[in-house]
């Protein structure tokens, strides 16, 4: 081998370390990021549960009834198809 032949094989051995070192670079950075949108999307999730258990529990009857006492409303029991004084008439 000729001295312009090793040097021509020492530069492309270097330039494909180069590369390797620069691809697991990209690589750790990438699931380092990956990681944080994981971490990210597990607080949403457990936001979204707690959103989703304040509403279950402010669309219950006591809440619907303790909240349309502060607002003045007059909350009427139900009444069963007997006890209505309502009636449907045909037109």
């Amino acid at each position: 081998m000729t001295l312009g032949r090793s040097l021509l094989v020492l530069c492309m051995l270097v330039a494909i370390g180069v590369a390797i070192v620069a691809l697991r670079g990209e690589s750790a950075k990438t699931a380092h990021r990956v990681q944080q949108l994981h971490q990210r999307q597990i607080a949403l999730d457990q936001a979204l549960w707690s959103r989703e258990m304040d509403l279950a529990r402010l669309r219950g009857p006591d809440e619907i009834r303790r909240r349309a006492g502060e607002l003045g409303l007059d909350v009427v029991p139900p009444m069963s198809g007997q006890d209505s004084n309502w009636e449907v008439t045909g037109g």
